[in-house]
C-alpha cells in the first residue's frame, strides 16, 4: 500500500480550509456535541428544581448545600459543552470554507476543558449521592438529583469530551490511512535494509 495509490482528494487533510468531505465526516461529532449541550442544559434545569424542592428539616439548610453544589456542577458542565460546541462550529465553518481562520486558538482550550469535565462529573456524582441521602432516598429532590446526575453524565459523554482535534477525531478514515501508510513505509524500509545487508558485495 503506497501513498501514490491514493489521490490527495481521497485522503482528507484535516486543518485545511474548505473540505466538504471532511465536514461531512465530522457532522456526527458536531451532533453529539449539540446533544450533550442540550443534556447539560436540562441538567441545570432539573438541578434547579431539585434545589427548590429540597426538604428543609431545620432552619440551617445544611443538606440543601449538596443540591446547590450539584447545580453548580451542572452549570460548569453546560459551560464546557457550550465551549466545545463553539469550537466545533468554528472548525466546521473552516472545513466548509465559510471561515478564513482556523480554530487553532480554541483547540488547546477545548482539550483542557475535556479533561476538566471528568472532574466535574465526579464532583456531580458525589454531590448528587450526598444530596439524595440527606434529602431521603424517596424524596422528590432525591429523584430529581438522580435525573440531574444522569443528564450531567450524558452531557459529559456526548458533548464535553468531544474536543476539537486538529487532525480529526481518532478512528476517522484519513487518520487510519495515514497510520497504515506509516506502518507500510516502516515495513518497506526494514525490508530494504535486510536486502541491502544480505546482498553480496562485489
Amino acid at each position: 500500500m503506497r501513498d501514490e495509490e491514493y489521490p490527495a482528494d481521497q485522503i482528507g487533510t484535516y486543518g485545511a480550509g474548505e473540505q466538504p468531505a471532511v465536514a461531512a465526516r465530522m457532522t456526527p461529532h458536531l451532533r453529539l456535541t449539540q446533544t450533550g449541550t442540550v443534556a447539560a442544559g436540562l441538567a441545570v434545569v432539573v438541578s434547579a428544581v431539585a434545589v427548590a424542592s429540597f426538604p428543609r428539616f431545620t432552619t440551617e439548610a445544611t443538606g440543601v448545600g449538596w443540591a446547590v453544589f450539584a447545580l453548580v456542577c451542572a452549570v460548569l458542565m453546560l459551560g464546557i459543552c457550550v465551549v466545545q460546541l463553539v469550537a466545533w462550529r468554528q472548525a466546521m465553518a473552516w472545513w466548509r470554507g465559510q471561515r478564513s481562520t482556523p480554530p487553532a486558538p480554541l483547540a488547546p482550550v477545548s482539550w483542557w476543558l475535556h479533561v476538566a469535565s471528568y472532574l466535574v462529573a465526579l464532583a456531580a456524582l458525589y454531590a448528587c449521592i450526598a444530596g439524595s441521602r440527606t434529602a431521603g432516598w424517596t424524596a422528590t429532590a432525591a429523584t430529581l438529583l438522580a435525573v440531574a446526575l444522569l443528564l450531567v453524565l450524558a452531557g459529559q459523554v456526548l458533548g464535553a469530551v468531544q474536543y476539537v482535534r486538529p487532525d480529526g477525531p481518532p478512528g476517522t478514515v484519513p487518520m487510519h490511512l495515514r497510520r497504515l501508510f506509516a506502518r507500510e513505509r516502516a515495513r518497506q524500509q526494514a525490508a530494504a535494509a535486510i536486502v541491502e545487508r544480505d546482498s553480496p558485495r562485489g
